[in-house]
């Protein structure tokens, strides 16, 4: 929403909270307050934090685009300062003047320049961090092809490195956003407010998203609290217990199937604070009299005979088409899909072999840019995949056109990006996020 109207629909609300107040003045006992008043109150103080908040986050933005739009001109007159400097003190030297004079001289010129250097000097050591950390990246992921820079002028790279130290690209939408407005995660990218709450929000319906992470590294909340509202928390913190039970109980109202998290339990079962339905935590059932009945027979085998496997943790069903008998299921366990053991606890084999060359056709599909690969090509790509079956992802090239992602299946119109050892094409959001 556009900030002025962000402003107006928070001064009509803190009216009408006014009002509300006003109108109920002199109708209760004055040493008591009714739920409605009790309630009204605390609105009006939530929207008197929300404003202070607000002009608080106008202050920081305007001090920051004030920053960033002198920051040029006052690097620029501290370079200048500085070369007037080296030339008088060139010229007290050939002028065979007293040592100590050109001491007190820098004395003189430090404290005239403080002004200028406290304005910009606070960025550098962030600035410097923050370039070499996206060089690095840059290098690493493979997205932006870089060409060593000519020669240009003091001002213009004064003015280039101050545009670097207040604003960060995010990793996500490839946006420079203000400094102030970036949350930088763990294994050091840089995603903006929005980026970071949008996936925040998606992890709650993806769980192949959840715990929100990039490389791997999940974001620490309390580092990412200053870029989500108290709603989110509340629901991170909520899907953060659903998360971590592997024996998870839903409502067995269907228009409801929410989560019962194990403090819901009554004496045998678990009551819905939604819609009051009670859940046997046994059979996942409506609440019941006697044994649990197995509702589960029938899709047991028709799993069987499909040939999908279950995951021992959140017990979903999965089935693999393409790849190797390596799974890691949304909830994050990782097993064998021949035997559903723990991954690396079992004797059998990495690659079904039909499974091995269908992807090995793929990929050498691929690279050649042909439907129908030789069966050279074929097999080389399937030697490469036994020998990368536990790939990193470390190494990415950006390939341009229309692609769709081997992990989402979201169609890219734009571009993709493969990893140079696995092959596997992932779309940005699969690369940080779920990989």
């Amino acid at each position: 929403m556009h900030e002025p109207t962000e402003e107006l629909v928070l001064r009509l609300m803190q009216d009408d909270a006014t009002c509300a107040l006003g109108l109920m003045k002199g109708k209760e006992r004055s040493d008591q307050m009714t739920d409605y008043e009790l309630a009204l109150t605390e609105w009006a103080r939530e929207l008197r934090h929300c404003a202070c908040t607000f002009e608080d986050y106008k202050m920081a933005k305007s001090l920051a685009t004030a920053v960033s739009h002198d920051g040029a001109s006052l690097a620029a007159a501290t370079e200048e300062e500085n070369r007037a400097f080296q030339d008088r003190m060139t010229a007290l030297q050939f002028g065979g003047l007293n040592p100590s004079t050109p001491d007190q001289l820098l004395g003189q010129k430090t404290a005239a320049m403080t002004g200028l250097t406290g304005l910009v000097g606070g960025f550098n050591t962030v600035s410097e961090q923050s370039r070499s950390t996206d060089t690095i990246e840059v290098r690493r992921s493979g997205f932006i092809e870089t060409e060593s820079p000519g020669a240009e002028s003091s001002r213009v790279a004064a003015a280039r490195n101050l545009d670097c130290q207040t604003h960060l690209k995010c990793v996500a939408c490839m946006e420079a956003k203000p400094s102030f407005d970036i949350f930088k995660a763990t294994c050091s990218h840089y995603y903006c407010r929005n980026c970071t709450g949008r996936l925040v929000h998606d992890s709650f319906v993806d769980e192949s998203l959840f715990p929100p992470k990039c490389c791997r590294v999940p974001f620490p909340l309390p580092t990412m609290k200053a870029c989500l509202d108290e709603e989110m928390i509340r629901k991170f913190e909520e899907k953060t217990v659903e998360h971590n039970d592997f024996n998870r109980t839903y409502c067995a109202n269907l228009s409801c199937s929410r989560y019962l998290p194990p403090t819901s339990m009554t004496l045998t079962t678990r009551l819905c604070p939604s819609c009051n339905t009670e859940t046997c935590p046994t059979c996942k059932q409506r609440a019941h009299a006697g044994v649990c009945v197995n509702g589960e027979v029938e899709i047991l085998k028709m799993a069987e005979a499909e040939g999908w496997q279950r995951c021992a943790r959140c017990r979903n069903m999965v089935e693999l088409k393409c790849g190797c008998n390596h799974i890691t299921c949304r909830c994050g366990f990782e097993f064998c899909y021949v035997c559903a053991l723990k991954w690396k606890t079992c004797g059998c084999e990495v690659w079904d072999e039909d499974r091995l060359v269908d992807r090995a056709h793929q990929v050498a599909a691929r690279n050649e840019g042909n439907p129908q690969p030789a069966q050279q090509e074929v097999q080389r790509a399937a030697q490469e995949l036994r020998e990368q079956h536990n790939c990193e992802h470390g190494r990415w090239r950006r390939r341009d056109g229309e692609y769709s992602c081997d992990v989402c299946h979201d169609l890219l119109p734009d571009f993709i990006l493969r990893c140079q050892r696995c092959k596997i094409e992932a779309c940005v959001r699969c690369r940080y996020n779920r990989l």
